[in-house]
Parts: C-alpha cells; sequence; structure tokens
C-alpha cells in the first residue's frame, strides 16, 4: 500500500509530510507554543499560500513577541493592540478569531498546559457537529480551522480545504461537501497505508510545488 503513496507524492515528500504529521502527533508544531498553533491556523483561514505566506508571518510573530519573551502564553495575546496587529496583518477578522481562541484555550488552562488543553478539546471535538463545540462556534472558525487546530493538537484528521478536495476529485473520486472529503480522506488514508494527518501533509507539500523551500517547524 505505501508502495502507491510512493507513486503518488515520490519518497521526499513522503519523508517531509512524515515529520509534519510527527510534530503534530506529539503536540510540538512551532515548537510546542499553543499561541503560534493558534496563529498559524486563523492566518491559514485566510486562504493564503501557507508555505510562503502564512508559514513567514507566524515566523515574524514568534521572533518579535514570542523569543523576546513579550508573549509566551496565549493569556498575553491581550497585550497587543489592533493598531500593532494590523501593522503585521490587517484582517480583523483574523484578529478577533484569534482573541476568542486564546480566551477559550486562557480560561481551561492551569500553567503551562496549554497545549494539554487544546489537546483535550480536540480529543472530543466532533466535525460532524462542530457548531454545536464551543471552540466551534467562535465566529470565524469554519470546519476547515476547526479540523486543522485538531491536526495540529495531535489528532489524526482530514482538513477538508479545497487543496486536499481538489486533490480527492482529482485521484479518487469526487467530493462536494467537506464532510464527503472527510470520511474519503479517511478511507484513502488506509489505502495508502499514511495516517491522515501524513495525508493532508503530503498532498499541502505536493500542491504547494514548494518542497525545496519547505522548513520542517
Amino acid at each position: 500500500m505505501k508502495n502507491n503513496a510512493l507513486k503518488l507524492f515520490g519518497s521526499e515528500i513522503i519523508k517531509e509530510s512524515a515529520g509534519f504529521a510527527k510534530l503534530c502527533r506529539m503536540g510540538r508544531r512551532w515548537e510546542g507554543k499553543a499561541i503560534l498553533i493558534v496563529l498559524d491556523a486563523c492566518l491559514d483561514s485566510t486562504g493564503l499560500n501557507y508555505f510562503t505566506v502564512v508559514v513567514p508571518k507566524v515566523n515574524y510573530f514568534r521572533e518579535k513577541y514570542v523569543k523576546t519573551g513579550i508573549i509566551s502564553k496565549c493569556n498575553d495575546f491581550k497585550k497587543l493592540d489592533e493598531k500593532e496587529l494590523f501593522s503585521m496583518f490587517k484582517n480583523k477578522r483574523v484578529w478577533n478569531t484569534m482573541k476568542s481562541i486564546c480566551k477559550f484555550i486562557t480560561e481551561r488552562s492551569k500553567e503551562n498546559e496549554e497545549i494539554k488543553t487544546l489537546k483535550e478539546w480536540a480529543e472530543n471535538a466532533d466535525p460532524f457537529n462542530f457548531k454545536k463545540d464551543e471552540l466551534g462556534r467562535i465566529n470565524g472558525i469554519g470546519i476547515n480551522t476547526f479540523q486543522y487546530l485538531r491536526i495540529q493538537s495531535g489528532i489524526d484528521a482530514i482538513m477538508p480545504d479545497k487543496i486536499i478536495m481538489k486533490w480527492i476529485n482529482s485521484n479518487f473520486k469526487t467530493v462536494k461537501t467537506p464532510y464527503e472529503c472527510i470520511s474519503e480522506g479517511d478511507k484513502i488514508s488506509k489505502t495508502l497505508g499514511l495516517s491522515k494527518t501524513e495525508l493532508c501533509w503530503a498532498i499541502w507539500i505536493k500542491e504547494s510545488g514548494e518542497l525545496n523551500r519547505i522548513k520542517l517547524e
């Protein structure tokens, strides 16, 4: 089965996707900083190119605020005013969504347990009823952001974004809704011998055409 995955993606993409998936599974994306994982998810929700736009912006935030100690946890995000946030990325919806997610995490976390809080949420979150979920009801969180946060929190899942859906439609069968995409992606991951998270990363990396520029974060 893995041979089929190699034919679709090649060994280098399979290797990179396994690396990203391992970091997600361990809760170690972005050095295990929940604030950066949330920022990644919120910026990704805009539909901007992930590897050339989203990743550099998260890196910029990490260098300017996290590594300098200005921000270390989600509760610190409120220190930044709107003017400063807009100087990084002018999208009010993104920052409002991030504030709400940070508040959700802060209210449920003990000291230094933000990733644990995210994982506990993610383990019990149901994508097929995500609008009934307390985090899923936050304005600005759609099914894609919902699933991406679960993946980044260590849950093996399919994010049914347009890239994943297009790839499934081109290589397997037509899926018309995010829920069909999640179900079909689950089947494909088993067929190819990849985890669902590995499958998502493999598709994102392949379709980006950015393999040689990607750095494991």
